[in-house]
């Protein structure tokens, strides 16, 4: 598995020999930052410039295949004026879910609010849904497990967010956040840990009967307080 550590910092001096003062900011998240990787993991790298042309990409690209395994590496780029412009509430996780290594994220992103919050809670709630009953209807039966694992994955993003909107608290990782929940929620989070050896339909059931009240509980949570 990658040294993650090694590999971040030798990519971070990397991009300052490149970019220099343009580099506002360079960090890590998904799998990585939280803790959960593994060897299939890739490398989700979060790069602020202070613009992004074309030949920075390029730039960008050359740099990441310099590294070694460079082939993990995905992740988020853009420039200052875009971040500041994108939409709030697909930066959430963006904001919550980043490790820096290089400069300071909070600074360049605008202001994010309970409403954005509960908006991304919904969105990735319904997303979930109109997958789960588009692939249960018209998917082919072999495709299911790798669909259910990919949206369970997905599910843990929603679930994050829905315990910050009652509590205030952001839990980072997967196995911190499950003893805090309860019912289907803890089956959705645990089914993304280690998927259980149970029929697939009763997993359907349990993903569309979940995504279901999270959007109605993320409507609710837009103008309500922290306990």
């Amino acid at each position: 598995m990658v040294e993650i550590e090694v590999w971040m910092n030798g990519f971070t001096e990397k991009l300052v020999n490149e970019f220099g003062a343009r580099l506002l900011f360079l960090g890590l998240q998904g799998s990585y930052g939280r803790g959960e990787a593994n060897e299939d993991s890739d490398i989700d790298v979060v790069t602020v410039l202070d613009r992004v042309e074309l030949a920075d990409l390029d730039a960008y690209r050359a740099a990441v295949r310099e590294m070694p395994e460079g082939e993990k590496a995905c992740g988020f780029l853009c420039g200052a004026v875009e971040l500041k412009g994108w939409p709030k509430y697909d930066l959430c996780q963006l904001a919550r879910d980043v490790r820096g290594y290089h400069g300071a994220l909070g600074t360049l992103l605008p202001p994010i609010g309970r409403a954005d919050l509960a908006e991304a809670a919904a969105i990735g709630a319904s997303g979930l849904s109109h997958a789960a009953v588009h692939t249960y209807l018209y998917a082919g039966r072999e495709s299911w497990p790798e669909f259910l694992k990919e949206a369970h994955k997905g599910a843990f993003f929603t679930l994050r967010a829905l315990h910050e909107l009652r509590t205030g608290e952001n839990v980072r990782a997967k196995r911190d956040l499950l003893p805090l929940l309860g019912g289907d929620e803890r089956e959705v989070l645990a089914y993304s840990l280690s998927p259980a050896d149970e029929p697939l339909e009763c997993v359907f059931d349990r993903l569309i009967r979940w995504s279901a009240a999270a959007m109605a509980e993320a409507e609710q949570s837009r103008d309500t307080k922290f306990p």
